[in-house]
């Protein structure tokens, strides 16, 4: 409909109340009680403009181009997938395959005349391309966290970009007629676009850079490294700090996004409120009393003409309720914008690494006190777990000390809420309970996990021992073999060769056995030191790599306030100078305004005086004539 037709119909309503106003003995009854009442008219006008925190954008836009180098060239590694094929079949035949073949001699078809082993089947290995690495895992399971957290912010956007006026009028009067009293409320809203240009404009930008972020991600979710590792397991925290998250700068920037992501689990808006009064001229006062007089006139009259019928309706008994008194009206109360929630804010990596860093330093400051690595992890596990534990207490329970205070001050008299609060205490502590059962369980099973690898280490060495030992048994057969041989000799002077050959064998297969121990030995100490000293080194850099972070993040976040600091200084310093400028002009133009009603007030003293001056020698005049 266009606003002509509005204004059309309007002014024929107008023109026909007018032309009958006079004519119209009621309208001039009715106007005459109406305005003798109590009436008020409420009219306002409220614009609501939301404005969007742009932190997790400009975040975003600043990391995201990392992901996109690293879909673009993802790390790999080679993956071998053994198969036992026949013999023609076999492309190449590596160590693994005569380690192989030595176990399993059923795979061997013949030995020819000189020798050589033929077998009828070997063992194969076939080099492939593996994406599913962790690293890469941990980009997907990034991307796919990205493509929820920018898709909830993008419908909540653009679902309230738009900022609207509403204007409300009221009014309410209450008057006497025809010894009826009347209590006429008449209200209505009006809510439409708001029409500020600038303000549009900011928000069309904004929501454009969220359209772009939401565009971008889901072109991730659909690049071939995301085909690729379809149908990979994702991970989950804690994230593992492997060399290239660490060292590489693209994954450290995705090991921020997905921290910042952690962190940031809401989305802030403020509500900027413009509010005014607006003005009610004579002539729409005019109009809202002809609205009152129409009101009255078409209620009151259908309700006379049905007089009969609704005497007979059946009534209806109620309780009347107690009235309701309602200090504010609902539609005009702009409430302050609380941040709408986006996800889950539980434990993640953002507070899994803050809880790391204390854990790491507090076990590198008992490292650095000359304590052994088992008895530092102890200390700092039970001082852990004593935090937690005094968390515990501090939520659900009273200190002692102040329990007893108030149990002094307060005499327990009601030992039903006694009862209740200690049912409460013991759900909770029950609560607790299960939660600790559950770590335990998790904590035997990493255990068990360990203890399985190390008994796949002490197969391994075993066997490695077996094959060795093996080798001497087989070294020693050949001295047996040796040795039948001489009892078949019959030559002095080649039994005598043969004697000494043995002995050396045999002195030989003790000096193998003895340094065979003594490997063994050593190699068993040297790794139990190696192993010590990596985790202890390991433990340091982490740290220092940690320290560094934070050292630079600090710096950054100091430049960052700083720069805010500056930003504002300089808005503020802006301000009062436009504020001094305006009341500079205002003091200029309210003292020329001044001086010029001081001069006219003097020219019109000196033009009465100057009247006054001639009067008096006019009547000097006369008097001398």
């Amino acid at each position: 409909m266009k606003k002509d037709d509005l204004y059309v119909f309007y002014n024929n309503i107008s023109k026909e109340i007018k032309n009958n106003e006079d004519n119209e003995r009621y309208m001039k009854y009715f106007f005459n009680y109406f305005l003798a009442g109590d009436t008020s008219v409420y009219h306002k006008s409220i614009a609501e403009f939301k404005n969007f925190d742009n932190e997790w954008i400009e975040k975003l836009e600043e990391l995201l181009p990392s992901i996109d180098k690293i879909i673009s060239q993802p790390k790999s590694t080679l993956r071998y997938d053994e198969e036992i094929i026949i013999i023609e079949k076999a492309k190449k035949v590596t160590s693994t395959s005569i380690r192989h073949l030595a176990a399993n001699s059923h795979l061997i078809k013949d030995i020819d005349d000189n020798g050589d082993i033929i077998p009828n089947k070997i063992l194969t290995a076939n080099p492939e391309v593996e994406y599913g690495i962790y690293e890469n895992r941990f980009i997907m399971t990034l991307i796919n966290r990205l493509v929820t957290f920018v898709g909830n912010r993008y419908e909540v956007i653009k679902s309230n970009i738009q900022s609207y006026e509403k204007k409300h009028i009221n009014l309410t009067s209450n008057f006497d007629f025809n010894n009826n009293n009347v209590n006429l409320n008449i209200d209505m809203v009006v809510k439409s676009e708001a029409d500020d240009s600038e303000l549009k404009q900011r928000n069309e930008k904004l929501f454009a850079r969220v359209t772009k972020l939401f565009q971008t991600v889901h072109g991730f979710l659909t690049s071939p490294f995301m085909r690729e590792l379809a149908g990979k397991k994702p991970v989950k925290p804690p994230i593992m700090k492997t060399n290239i998250i660490l060292k590489n700068p693209d994954f450290r920037n995705a090991y921020k996004l997905w921290l910042f992501l952690d962190k940031y689990n809401a989305l802030v808006y403020d509500v900027d409120v413009q509010e005014k009064d607006l003005d009610l001229d004579p002539k729409f006062v005019a109009s809202l009393n002809e609205l009152a007089l129409l009101s009255y006139a078409y209620i009151r009259y259908n309700q006379e003409s049905r007089k009969e019928e609704y005497a007979s309706k059946q009534s209806v008994e109620y309780t009347r309720k107690a009235t309701k008194i309602v200090r504010v009206h609902p539609k005009d109360v702009v409430d302050n914008p609380d941040a709408i929630a986006m996800e889950d804010n539980t434990i993640n990596e953002y507070y899994l690494d803050q809880n790391q860093k204390i854990f790491k330093k507090t076990l590198l400051d008992l490292l650095g006190d000359n304590i052994s690595y088992e008895d530092a992890l102890k200390t700092a596990m039970k001082q852990t777990l004593d935090i937690t534990n005094s968390l515990y207490k501090s939520v659900f329970e009273l200190d002692p000390q102040l329990r007893s205070e108030v149990e002094n001050m307060f005499a327990k008299t009601d030992l039903e809420k006694s009862l209740a609060e200690a049912k409460k205490k013991a759900e909770i502590a029950k609560i607790i309970r299960e939660t600790k059962e559950a770590d335990f369980k998790e904590t035997i099973d990493l255990e068990k996990q360990q203890l399985e690898i190390i008994h796949a280490i002490s197969s391994e060495m075993l066997e490695k021992a077996k094959r060795r030992k093996k080798k001497i048994k087989d070294e020693v057969d050949k001295v047996k073999v040796v040795v039948v041989d001489q009892e078949t000799i019959t030559d002095p002077g080649e039994l005598n060769e043969r004697k000494i050959q043995v002995l050396k064998t045999i002195e030989n297969l003790a000096q193998l056995k003895k340094d065979l121990y003594e490997e063994q030995k050593q190699f068993n100490e040297e790794l139990e030191k190696i192993v010590d000293q990596e985790l202890i080194a390991a433990e340091k850099e982490r740290a220092k790599l940690e320290r560094e972070e934070l050292k630079r993040k600090m710096e950054e976040e100091r430049e960052r306030a700083l720069e805010r600091e500056r930003q504002m200084y300089r808005e503020t310093r802006d301000k009062i100078r436009a504020k001094y400028k305006e009341l500079q002009e205002q003091i200029i133009r309210a003292e020329a305004e001044r001086r010029k009603a001081e001069i006219k007030k003097l020219q019109e003293q000196f033009r009465i005086r100057r009247e006054e001056e001639i009067e008096k020698l006019k009547a000097k005049v006369q008097n001398i004539g």
